[in-house]
């Protein structure tokens, strides 16, 4: 049995053929076309399809093997709707395949989740996940494509950074504070991170 998902919701140039092996693949929205057109198979597509057309719907539902429709009358997003659904059936690992939205109001769903849900983001030009307290190493043969390096803390934290362009031994950052923005990778080295309390590390290419 799959113990890890993947929620596409934006249309993006992401290789889902990774995924298809070993992930439950779930569809939002828009997101179902994306995974139609890429021929992949949607284990799940589940929102209240507000963004699709009658005729898109029916393709929709047709290339599904399970197909759950949203009431749109609804007191929370479709994404966490998604989220708390594979919860539920026991998913561990989840990752989420979204573009940044013109709305604001929605792009700040990524705190929510980061770091409450524990989601990793990715999408053609970033990827974001959470940092446990402690000692965080980072490889940097998975993230090598990516130039800018930031983190966001929630909290008020106290972080060292080791083997980066810019270092810093137990300096005190704020919580929504920007001090630890637009850090860089050396190359070919793996980058320590110790923190007092989590953060979010959002790299972008």
């Amino acid at each position: 049995m799959k113990d890890k998902a993947l929620i596409v919701i934006s249309k993006t140039n992401v290789n889902l053929k990774a995924f298809e092996n070993s992930y439950l693949i779930v569809g939002v929205e828009r997101g179902c076309l994306d995974l139609i057109e890429k021929n992949i198979n949607i284990d799940l597509s589940m929102a209240d399809f507000d963004q699709v057309t009658e005729e898109e719907l029916k393709l929709i539902k047709n290339n599904s093997k399970e197909f759950n429709k949203l009431n749109p009358e609804k007191d929370f997003l479709d994404g966490i709707a998604v989220i708390e659904e594979l919860k539920a059936r026991g998913f561990k690992k989840i990752t989420m395949v979204v573009n940044p939205s013109k709305r604001y109001d929605m792009n700040l769903t990524i705190i929510e989740y980061i770091f409450k849900h524990e989601i990793k983001i990715i999408n053609d030009e970033s990827v974001i996940f959470k940092l446990k307290k402690g000692q965080n190493e980072i490889e940097f043969n998975n993230f090598q494509d990516y130039t800018y390096v930031s983190l966001f803390s929630l909290k008020d934290n106290i972080i060292t950074i080791e083997d980066m362009k810019y270092e810093v031994n137990e300096v005190e950052l704020k919580a929504y504070n920007s001090f630890a923005y637009s850090n860089q990778f050396i190359s070919y080295v793996n980058p320590k991170i110790n923190l007092k309390e989590e953060a979010m590390i959002i790299m972008t290419k």
